[in-house]
């Protein structure tokens, strides 16, 4: 392994940020050392992916791990990843050998290690949907460990590794995906695309390429525009309480989610006035409100700032808190 002092943390917001250790290792070996290194300095050992849905500190004191080991391999329907791998290029992965279930999830940036913890999702396909099993260290108990799906404890953006960040360390994930004939997402904007080609029965290629020029159309890209995708996650609410306040305002879109019903936070906060609107340095992207971003070098304070500013605005209105999906380190 190698270990760098007082290193700058890579995030896709952009934010300044050093870690007391920044520890890159490249095998499962690494992993247990890591972990070793950490209790010796005392200090908390975190492991991060891409750093595409993180908000970090300016000053981490800690031990950042990052892992760098990709294999990625198939076994009939099934694909096994390493947590180095960027998560796109196992779509891609996937897609190259005509293996659907997680084309929806095209273009979301971020590595492998980091998809079960936030348990990553669009255009209604989450990885839960298709994973397996995760391969992950158990610091408490210093071995490695396999976790069923049910294990995982997977909800909407969540999971054990979210509730116990400092339990796990994912190194894997066993993926079961399928060689049927994939289907067309059933979500607006996708349909549209294919309806207006012409198109009722896309190939697997064709609909990881129409997932992508729509999130393009909607998402900036980090490498240009520094952001952390979505800021926050769709309120769910009781049936009851989303009917109670479509009576107030009867043009709030209200999507079916399991039992319960599921609010798009960026209409929300549209409707609050504030997409397109200058928060000190932070900004909210004037085509998906949704999304914060950080053209004029904020830092942390300045995200925290921003987010309870369009967390106040929206309760005020409409009475429900925006709930954070990115993780603070």
């Amino acid at each position: 392994m190698i270990v760098d002092k007082n290193a700058r943390i890579t995030n896709s917001l952009s934010l300044p940020s050093t870690a007391s250790f920044v520890i890159n290792c490249k095998s499962r070996k690494g992993v247990i050392d890591a972990n070793n290194f950490a209790k010796k300095e005392g200090l908390p050992l975190i492991a991060l992916g891409g750093g595409t849905n993180i908000i970090p500190n300016n000053r981490i004191n800690g031990v950042v791990l990052i892992l760098d080991f990709d294999t990625l391999k198939i076994e009939n329907e099934t694909v096994i990843a390493e947590a180095g791998n960027e998560w796109d290029s196992i779509v891609q992965f996937a897609v190259s050998n005509h293996l659907s279930g997680i084309e929806a999830l095209s273009w979301i940036p971020g590595r492998a290690g980091a998809a079960p913890v936030q348990n990553i999702g669009a255009y209604g396909r989450e990885i839960s949907n298709v994973i397996e099993e995760v391969e992950a260290y158990d610091r408490e108990n210093e071995e490695f460990v396999m976790l069923s799906n049910k294990e995982c404890q997977f909800s909407y953006r969540n999971s054990i590794f979210k509730e116990y960040p400092n339990k796990f360390i994912i190194v894997s994930m066993t993926l079961k995906l399928s060689k049927e004939k994939p289907k067309i997402p059933t979500y607006k904007d996708i349909e549209n695309y294919f309806s207006e080609r012409g198109n009722d029965e896309p190939s697997l290629r064709e609909i990881r390429e129409a997932i992508i020029k729509v999130r393009k159309g909607k998402l900036p890209d980090p490498e240009i525009i520094p952001n952390v995708g979505s800021y926050f996650t769709n309120p769910v609410l009781e049936n009851e309480e989303a009917l109670s306040l479509k009576n107030n305002f009867p043009d709030l879109p209200i999507f079916p989610f399991e039992d319960k019903s599921k609010i798009p936070a960026a209409w929300l906060i549209e409707q609050a006035g504030l997409k397109g609107k200058k928060i000190g340095k932070v900004e909210i992207y004037s085509k998906n409100a949704l999304i914060l971003i950080n053209p004029n070098q904020a830092n942390f304070a300045d995200i925290m700032e921003a987010e309870k500013f369009i967390q106040n605005k929206v309760f005020q209105k409409f009475n429900i808190l925006l709930k954070r999906e990115p993780v603070i380190i």
